[in-house]
This record gives C-alpha cells, structure tokens and sequence, in this order.
C-alpha cells in the first residue's frame, strides 16, 4: 500500500449527488425569476413610452408629408415658370404676335381683307346655329390659359332669356351689378 501512494493514484471519484433543496426553495426560485421578467419587461416598454415622448413621431411624419406636398407644388410652379418665360420668349416675335391675334381674337393683318362665312338659307337653318359662326362661341380663351388661376378663363354665366330686376331680356343695372358681385354668394 505504500507503493501506491508513491505513484499519486487517487481513490475513484464519487458519483454526483443533486444537492438537496428546501421544501419551498422551488417556488421561491420560479417567483425571481419572474419578478426579474416582470421587471424587464416594465423598463422596455417605459423606455419605448419615453423615446415616443421625447421624439414625437406623429410630428415627424406630418412635417415629412408637408415636405413632399411643398416639394410637388414646387416642382409645379417651376413648370409654369419655364412655360411662361418660353410665351414670354415667343411673344417677343412679330410671327407668333400675328399668329395669336389671327388664331384668338380673329384679327387681320393691314391690307387684307375679312370674310364672314354665313349659314345656308332655308327655313330650318334660319332657326338653328351655324356651327362654323364665330359668334355663337364665347370669349377667346388667352394662349396662357392653363397657366392662369382657377376661373380666370371661364366667360361669365349667359344671362339670354333669364328674368332680370330690369324686367325682359335686356338686364337693368341692378341685376347688372348683382351679376357682377356674383361671388358674394
């Protein structure tokens, strides 16, 4: 026996034992374990509610909303800049001048001479408008009609057979003038 303590050999390990516990050592184990979940869970959802505080993200979109409706309408007006300074460019050549007074406003040049085409006679025709009358169209619309404000460019409402303060067909000033202040309805 003496040899084998020379040579170091140790006496076999032991099996493992689980270690004893408490009848309520369990439960309380499974009660920390939550209270730590609980605890954890409660501080991520203050820091959510505390960043969603500090950074408001209902702000945050409504000012990226504005920025894209302001960039749009820039773009917009930025295209209705270039179209008008390329009229402006245009109307400074005599050609397009005479051009937009022949086309709009049935001008003609000195010297030469108008023609006005009439409707076919007959008992029908004097009743009904000839199509090609210039007469029977509104007002000429202005080449930079889509580059004006809204309702610059409509004719006023006809006032042909409507009763009138001034009674008949012909208005009186005052429906003159009630048709003129139209907007205050």
């Amino acid at each position: 026996m003496a040899q084998a303590k020379k040579t170091g050999s140790r006496p076999p390990p032991r099996a493992a034992t689980p270690k004893r516990r408490r009848p309520g050592a369990h439960a309380a184990d499974v009660e920390a374990t939550r209270r730590a979940r609980f605890l954890l869970l409660g501080s991520v959802i203050a820091s959510a509610v505390v960043i969603f505080a500090w950074f408001p993200v209902s702000s945050l979109l409504s000012q990226r909303s504005n920025l894209a409706t302001a960039q749009t309408q820039l773009s917009a007006l930025r295209s209705q800049d270039a179209a008008l300074a390329q009229e402006k460019k245009n109307l400074n050549n005599p050609a397009e001048i005479g051009r937009i007074a022949r086309q709009q406003y049935q001008l003609v040049s000195p010297g030469q001479q108008p023609y006005q085409v009439l409707p076919p006679t007959g008992s029908n025709a004097a009743k009904a408008p000839y199509a090609g009358d210039p007469g029977s169209s509104g007002p000429a619309v202005p080449s930079a009609s889509s580059e004006l404000p809204p309702g610059t460019t409509t004719p006023p409402a006809s006032t042909k057979g409507s009763k009138h303060a001034g009674g008949g067909s012909n208005p009186g000033f005052l429906a003159r003038m009630a048709q003129t202040l139209e907007f205050w309805r």
